[in-house]
């Protein structure tokens, strides 16, 4: 079966009746620079059949040098199709708020997804965020797009605190169309 979709592709019903395909990367298989190409090469046969198409790169052990060329990577796979959401939740991604926020316009600036998730990786605490104004006006500013926070989170009331609760909500949602109680 030629055209018979690989063993990773998952069709997921949204909330909107839109249909996404998720990539995931097979067995978790761990990911640096000398073999993300495998991953990429796989994501690119799924970008073929169209549509709105989710890569899950979580728990795949993604370092920020592995993570700072890939916004590039995934632009060069396919001139007629990008990416709806990209997850690369759970790896091991160290960074500060300054060293990731170049990444974050990466990926969200030139819309080379339209989601990103980047929780649970090696980060500061969010809290610090409130520390720079520039900073958090540059995280801010993707809105819901940009998922930092874990979406399983209950709401506490504290603006500051419940944005990212949300945005994380927003991609689990857009991504892999999870609902929520509260929603």
């Amino acid at each position: 079966m030629a055209n018979s979709p690989s063993p990773s592709r998952q069709d997921v019903s949204f909330h909107s009746n839109m249909a996404t395909s998720v990539y995931a990367n097979p067995q978790e298989r761990h990911l640096d620079s000398k073999n993300i190409s495998i991953a990429l090469d796989e994501l690119k046969r799924e970008l073929r059949f169209g549509g709105r198409v989710t890569c899950n790169l979580s728990s795949s052990g993604l370092t920020l040098d592995c993570v700072r060329g890939l916004p590039d990577q995934l632009r060069s796979l396919s001139a007629n199709v990008r990416l709806y959401a990209l997850d690369l939740s759970l790896n091991r991604i160290t960074a500060n708020w300054e060293e990731l926020l170049p990444i974050v316009r990466d990926f969200l600036g030139t819309k080379t997804v339209e989601y990103l998730d980047l929780s649970l990786n090696y980060l500061p605490a969010l809290e610090t965020l409130q520390q720079s104004d520039v900073l958090l006006r540059g995280y801010v500013s993707y809105g819901d797009r940009l998922s930092l926070g874990v979406d399983g989170n209950f709401l506490t009331g504290d603006q500051e605190y419940d944005r990212w609760i949300l945005g994380a909500r927003k991609f689990k949602r857009e991504a892999y169309g999870y609902s929520y109680d509260s929603d």
